[in-house]
């Protein structure tokens, strides 16, 4: 026996989907559409060779998990979002505050002595800590012996390379040393100093100007005072 689709129906079919404003496609296709999607195909298939119901499943099943992930995706946002507000609230009681913190400038006060730490992720040797300024190099220090592998401290008496006081104000801090392979590294500096602002980076990090002027992440602070 063969079988003969309801011509009515079929006809009536035809008729709705060439109605391009009832289908017309959105910007996106949600759960709704996707479903009169499907019904559509099944009204316009071929009698003989009815679509798999287990394709249909599937069709479905994926629909919804794509929907479920985009929900997801969503509140995901929005609890970055959150948490990012709360981080500037956070950063934001650190303004005036006394902080030691990874940077490459000093404020100095003459007549002072300033205290400078030297970081390293290994230990160096015949290292160099060169403080200057606009005028040029102001005074180099050199570390006693071997510089050992994480923070060591080292003093500035606040006299410049001519032995007289260094002036009130701020310097540039560059830190070296050698490996055992006698190749030349770099040194953290981290100093003492005040936080004057904060700031968000595009990608939501934090950013905060000290009293050097020099801006620094977030993540450079070691101390808070």
């Amino acid at each position: 026996m063969s079988t003969v689709p309801n011509t009515t129906s079929y006809s009536e079919s035809l008729q709705q989907t060439g109605n391009a404003g009832a289908f017309a496609p959105k910007n996106e296709m949600g759960q709704k559409e996707f479903l009169m999607l499907l019904t559509t195909q099944m009204m316009n298939q071929d009698p003989t060779k009815p679509m798999d119901p287990t394709n249909f499943v599937s069709d479905l099943t994926q629909m919804s998990q794509l929907e479920s992930t985009t929900q997801l995706n969503a509140s995901v946002m929005a609890m970055t979002a959150g948490f990012q507000n709360l981080q500037v609230m956070q950063a934001a009681s650190l303004i005036g505050k006394n902080v030691v913190a990874e940077g490459e400038k000093i404020t100095h006060q003459a007549g002072t002595e300033s205290q400078i730490r030297l970081n390293t992720d290994e230990g160096l040797t015949d290292v160099k800590l060169v403080i200057s300024n606009a005028s040029g190099v102001v005074r180099e220090l050199s570390w006693p012996g071997d510089l050992p592998k994480g923070d060591s401290v080292l003093n500035w008496d606040g006299l410049n390379t001519e032995g007289g006081e260094a002036a009130s104000g701020t310097y540039n801090l560059v830190a070296y040393g050698y490996d055992a392979e006698g190749e030349i590294k770099p040194i953290k500096t981290i100093i003492g100093t005040a936080v004057n602002s904060v700031g968000v980076n595009s990608d939501g990090s934090m950013m905060l100007t000290l009293a050097t002027g020099e801006r620094v992440n977030m993540n450079a602070v070691r101390e808070i005072g």
